[in-house]
């Protein structure tokens, strides 16, 4: 009995792979556990426009003002004559405001709608002068202080941190009509000023930056109405001011 009771006994190698041999087993049925609830991993994306289904903003912009045309043509007790082409340019800047809202849209993207009110200041101008006999013929145009009333609408991106918008709108500007003629030394020189209503229309893209601030850049096309304008001179021409313009801002969301 006593040499079948010695063969039974482990020896101490044998104690220590067995002991690590069970808590091997151990941690992995705990490893394994099906009951244990497992969390997904928290994932940091770009802000979207749809974290608020609607949001008041405010911004800056600045752009510049290009490839008008308005064709000046004095009218006078002897007929028409073609001075020339007007090309209104120059830089402009100026402060908006506006209410967006968001509505989920098919694919993952949001479609985003509002209104925007803006004030423009700088000025775009141009004359243009012709030889007609022994006078010199000037006509000029300029368009300054322009308030503008858009509907903005759009999709955005499939991450909701880009919008593409298009936008239409009522504009209202001020416009300056001049005429000068020269003769033998003399100038004389005549004004028509006043605001005058007009369209919008633009294309662009705004990327959110943070939860708080946005940039933009749109193309633009800007048309006021055509007025026939007289001249204390008793010359007379027809205005049609217009020009396109590229344009870009900083928006802070609130």
């Amino acid at each position: 009995m006593a040499i079948f009771a010695k063969a039974l006994r482990p020896k101490g190698k044998q104690v220590l792979f067995g002991a690590a041999l069970t808590v091997s087993f151990a941690g992995a049925t705990v490893a394994g556990d099906l009951t244990t609830p497992v969390s997904d991993p928290v994932v940091v994306g770009p802000e979207r426009y749809s974290d608020d289904v609607s949001a008041f903003y405010l911004g800056l912009n600045a752009g510049y003002g290009f490839g008008g045309t308005d064709r000046f043509g004095l009218r006078t007790g002897g007929g028409t004559f073609d001075v020339g082409n007007l090309k209104p340019s120059g830089t402009y800047g100026g402060i908006r405001g506006g209410w967006r809202g968001v509505v989920p849209a098919t694919g993952g993207r949001d479609y985003v709608y509002g209104f925007e009110l803006g004030y423009d200041f700088g000025s775009l101008e141009d004359t243009v002068s012709r030889q007609i006999g022994t006078t010199t013929v000037t006509g000029g145009s300029e368009i300054s202080d322009v308030l503008s009333l858009k509907f903005r609408n759009g999709l955005t991106n499939k991450s909701g941190s880009v919008l593409y918008f298009v936008s239409f709108g009522l504009v209202q500007g001020e416009v300056a009509t001049t005429n000068s003629t020269t003769s033998g030394g003399a100038t004389r020189a005549f004004e028509d000023k006043g605001r005058r209503n007009g369209l919008s229309a633009s294309i662009g893209a705004e990327h959110q930056l943070n939860d708080s601030w946005s940039i933009t850049g749109e193309y633009e096309y800007v048309q006021f109405e055509s007025k026939d304008v007289v001249f204390g001179s008793g010359f007379s021409t027809k205005s049609t001011p217009k020009y396109s313009g590229l344009r870009v801002g900083l928006n802070y969301k609130f």
